[in-house]
């Protein structure tokens, strides 16, 4: 009899360990990615990213009470107490987003594709749990113009155009202190650069200046969140679990830089140049509660409700136009016959979610709404080593809206694309031949 390490154990570990740690520094160094394109993104953090995993974007983003051995829940860190003693994950995922942009007067529509997140996830011991990973936390990109004719001066011409965002490296652990109970906690370090650039602009020829302004905030600071869950298991695999998640307000450090020209034919001068190395920003506090009902490895659904009271919240010692935010969301996961061995469709995980609620912004006096709704699968992926496999190719189409045509504001219909990879291996098993 011939006993070999399964050589697949260590091969994942050492590819996303060197993945995490190449992917963050080229984040540190050049910011956010092109996320968005949304005039929005120019508020707050700029546009704030739902979950990326893939079974959660697959139900609407559900999460607070989700659980499962086979892929990550990037929403409650409490649902890791769940995988295996021997298992370890790794997922990966990217996305398509095409965004038409309207008001009452014109349209144009944008295209913006990228990184979604890598995340780890493996046991430290058989009661501690943990995972690791790099997920987009905001995006600010916006371009925008406008141009007037002035009695007496001519045609002047103002610009707003925003780039960068935040990204989030975090560490999350979880416990089960008593049984059907489960702890959890994430440390989070945010990181990333805010640039926001307007200009006006006179004619050549007229006795007026244009004027350029740039100001920069780079983040860099520890956050913390919190999760919980009770699992209650009923007769023939049925299931019942309530899930919560919150968070504290919490101060973060940032550096920010503003400096002001302005512009002649012949001249540049510098009106205003600002540099603050303690300057911060305040994240509000924020809490969640879910639930999922259903049958183990048949069908799951589930509910959640989330807020963050983001009118509290401070951007470099000023507020913006943020209101309270509130969300609800409904999700449902669908396997016809996990262990079916002749129809590969049966096997396949079918979701689907719709989510709805009000935004963080708040703009000439309303708060904007905003909806998605979202359809997945995940397909199982052959092992030619092990029998049978949990890893998976996930696949989730997103169809959303936020925002409204009135009151001069903009109405944004996207859908988004999201392929995400989910592989799942076996810590230090042996393969025996006989």
């Amino acid at each position: 009899m011939i006993s070999l390490y399964n050589r697949l154990t260590f091969r994942p570990i050492l590819l996303s360990t060197l993945l995490l740690f190449t992917v963050m520094p080229l984040l540190r160094q050049s910011g956010a990615q092109d996320f968005t394109s949304s005039p929005y993104s120019r508020f707050g953090l700029g546009d704030l990213m739902s979950p990326p995993a893939g079974r959660n974007l697959g139900m609407g983003t559900l999460g607070i009470g989700l659980r499962s051995r086979y892929n990550l829940n990037l929403t409650n860190p409490a649902s890791l107490s769940i995988l295996d003693t021997t298992t370890f994950l790794l997922e990966v995922g990217g996305f398509e987003k095409i965004t038409l942009l309207q008001t009452e007067k014109f349209q144009r529509t944008s295209n913006n594709m990228g990184f979604s997140y890598l995340a780890l996830g493996f046991p430290v011991t058989k009661w501690w749990k943990a995972s690791t990973g790099i997920v987009p936390y905001s995006g600010v990109g916006y371009k925008m113009a406008y141009t007037a004719s002035e009695p007496g001066i001519g045609t002047v011409r103002s610009q707003f155009q925003g780039t960068g965002g935040v990204s989030k490296f975090f560490i999350s652990s979880s416990v089960s202190p008593i049984p059907y109970l489960s702890l959890g906690a994430t440390f989070s370090y945010l990181f990333g650069p805010l640039n926001h650039f307007k200009s006006l602009e006179f004619p050549s020829d007229s006795l007026f200046f244009s004027t350029q302004s740039k100001q920069t905030a780079i983040l860099g600071d520890i956050h913390m969140s919190y999760g919980a869950q009770v699992n209650i298991p009923l007769k023939n695999n049925y299931f019942i679990t309530l899930g919560g998640i919150g968070q504290l307000q919490s101060d973060l450090h940032a550096e920010s830089r503003e400096l002001v020209l302005t512009t002649g034919p012949s001249i540049v001068d510098t009106l205003y140049y600002n540099e603050d190395t303690h300057n911060h920003v305040v994240l509000p506090s924020g809490w969640g509660a879910g639930f999922t009902v259903g049958q183990k490895n048949h069908f799951t659904a589930g509910f959640d409700y989330r807020t963050m009271d983001w009118s509290n919240a401070m951007f470099l010692g000023r507020r913006d136009s943020l209101a309270a935010s509130r969300e609800y969301v409904v999700g449902i996961e669908y396997i016809p016959d996990y262990q079916s061995l002749t129809r590969y469709l049966k096997r396949v995980r079918y979701r689907a979610g719709f989510r709805f609620g009000k935004s963080y912004l708040q703009l000439k006096g309303s708060q904007l709404n905003e909806f998605g709704i979202s359809f997945g699968a995940g397909f199982p992926i052959r092992d030619r080593v092990r029998r049978g496999t949990q890893s998976s190719l996930n696949v989730v189409l997103e169809l959303g809206k936020r925002g409204t045509v009135k009151n001069e504001l903009i109405r944004e219909s996207y859908s988004r694309l999201t392929v995400q990879l989910s592989l799942h291996d076996i810590w230090f098993k042996k393969i025996r031949y006989d």
